[in-house]
């Protein structure tokens, strides 16, 4: 199994936003890189809402350790569970893929892309489907860097 989400890396969002891109975050200590990784999206939320849909993932490329160095995406799954059956790497039409995003989750994507917009620093490119690796599944960021729901 895999994952497979519809959004924006944090790097794109983060760049749009005006606030720098996450390279100051890899050379970082784990423990380091928790910390800075918090504080970063904390200043993110600060300027725009998720929404309902929306959530902020770490795309796991292995499914044996967590490394916070992974792809970290701000979007939604976009097949039943988030959960994508290896077959489906091909992108091929399968009876798993759910179809078209729910109009819920359109939505979401479309408020949060004019959210980002209204600050005036720069836009987000249409939403892109990214994957976690072979056989690891997403995971929400929140948890992992202590994060609080808001």
């Amino acid at each position: 199994m895999a994952s497979m989400m519809l959004g924006w890396t944090l790097d794109d969002v983060m760049t749009a936003l005006g606030l720098g891109d996450m390279k100051h975050l890899h050379h970082l200590r784990p423990k380091a890189q928790k910390v800075e990784l918090a504080k970063t999206v904390d200043s993110l939320l600060d300027r725009v809402a998720l929404g309902e849909d929306l959530q902020i993932w770490l795309m796991s490329q292995q499914d044996s350790y967590i490394e916070l160095r992974d792809p970290i995406v701000i979007g939604a799954p976009i097949v039943f569970g988030g959960k994508v059956p290896e077959v489906l790497w091909y992108l091929a039409p399968n009876e798993h893929v759910e179809g078209m995003p729910s109009p819920s989750m359109l939505a979401s994507l479309h408020a949060f892309m004019l959210s980002v917009a209204s600050h005036g620093e720069g836009a987000l490119p249409a939403p892109t489907v990214h994957l976690s690796g072979w056989h690891a599944e997403a995971e929400p960021l929140a948890g992992l860097v202590g994060l609080h729901d808001g």
